[in-house]
């Protein structure tokens, strides 16, 4: 006769492993739909260095790893205890005494040190990564431009509407239109200077409003490393227009400069927000919330929405646990089509639920609170079918 302790250790092993590569399958198929969003730079870097693209790889991990975690635990649940509710062998185990409380001990353990990683991964590990990943983008950006350059001879930068106000007073003291694109060739590409270039600028519907000639320019990037600075030598600049017959240039004015006093300035990531708070850690999200009364209300209140947002779906499996264990037995399915298909319903009603309620909400805040609802479901839920089965013991 098996003791509770001996079944005890036995359902938390099974659990364990069954997580762990439920979890290894969830995170490398969400791991390949967020590689596929960042295709472009991926390949860039795989193109410049394969350890620079694992690295890539590297950072979108935790990512995966939030929400694949929390759904290989619901699956792992689902799978061994229909399983063994199939198999009779829960109803041994309540020949033996044993109520659900005693053999769902396990659960709960592994869910809550499940909670504790996936909160972590969260508020902190996931973010961290996330802004590595941007930040590489970056520098993988940076290098290509240079390999572009020396193949193409040409590159071109899309202007936003929302253009920053230090690259918009650098282009406007080139042109006096209002500019969507800018395209820059080059002679002879170096790491710190370019010469022989040519920049291009349009405005909407590709019409050239002027053209820049430059000797050289001296090559370097801004403080934040987000854009591109062009310190320009030895500069004529030909302002014009298309003439009324078609596409034919009309130069107009002719103006020769030793050099522009105004260095020309282009965003490389086409990010206009300085702070991006999705990026940000625990400790930095608390900070700027919390302590920091020269920050835009509206964004502290979004700092706040997505502390709360990332608390509650950190510890969606302890609260999953509660609801995922009677359902399993209930079921009690061998079929592993039947457990998967239930394990897909509870995470699209879990994520649908939280989605749907944040969304009815005008204020942002109440909105992240609603993503507590689904863990009070789970916990209420999940208590009546848990004290049900005890008592049809």
């Amino acid at each position: 006769m098996k003791s509770p302790s001996i079944i005890r250790r036995f359902v938390f092993r099974e659990l364990l492993v069954t997580t762990l590569l439920s979890t290894l399958v969830l995170t490398a198929i969400l791991l390949y739909g967020n590689a596929l969003r960042s295709h472009e730079s991926l390949f860039q870097a795989l193109a410049l260095s394969p350890y620079l693209f694992l690295q890539l790889i590297g950072f979108l991990v935790p990512y995966s790893l939030t929400y694949g975690l929390p759904f290989g635990f619901a699956l792992s649940v689902l799978f061994c205890f229909g399983r063994w509710s199939s198999d009779k062998e829960v109803l041994a185990w309540r020949s033996l005494g044993l109520g659900i409380w005693d053999w769902g001990k396990p659960v709960f353990l592994l869910s809550s040190l499940l909670s504790v990683l996936t909160l972590y991964a969260h508020l902190q590990w996931s973010p961290a990564n996330r802004a590595h990943f941007d930040q590489k983008k970056e520098e993988v950006l940076w290098a290509n431009l240079h390999a572009v350059l020396e193949k193409e001879g040409e590159i071109e930068f899309k202007i936003g509407k929302d253009l920053n106000e230090e690259s918009g007073n650098s282009l406007r003291s080139l042109s006096d239109g209002n500019l969507s694109k800018v395209s820059i060739s080059v002679g002879e590409v170096n790491e710190k200077e370019w010469s022989k270039l040519r920049i291009l600028l349009f405005s909407e519907g590709d019409k050239l409003e002027s053209i820049v000639h430059a000797s050289r320019g001296i090559v370097r990037r801004s403080k934040d490393q987000a854009r591109l600075v062009l310190d320009l030598r030895d500069v004529d600049v030909e302002s014009g227009g298309v003439n009324s017959g078609g596409n034919n240039w009309s130069s107009g004015l002719f103006v020769s400069f030793e050099s522009w006093t105004q260095p020309v300035v282009l965003d490389l990531s086409g990010r206009t927000e300085p702070q991006n708070l999705k990026r940000m850690g625990l400790m930095d999200l608390l900070q700027f919330a919390n302590s920091n009364p020269d920050n835009d209300q509206g964004k502290r209140m979004e700092a706040q929405a997505l502390l709360q947002k990332n608390s509650a779906l950190g510890t969606s499996p302890f609260f999953l646990s509660f609801i995922l264990l009677p359902l399993a037995i209930l079921k009690g399915r061998n079929e592993s089509v039947g457990n998967m298909a239930l394990g897909v319903f509870v995470a699209v009603a879990y994520f649908g639920l939280g989605s749907l309620l944040s969304n009815l909400f005008a204020n942002q805040f109440i909105a992240c609170l609603s993503w507590w609802i689904p863990n009070a479901v789970c916990l209420i839920f999940g208590l009546f079918l848990i004290l049900r089965f005890e008592k049809s013991l």
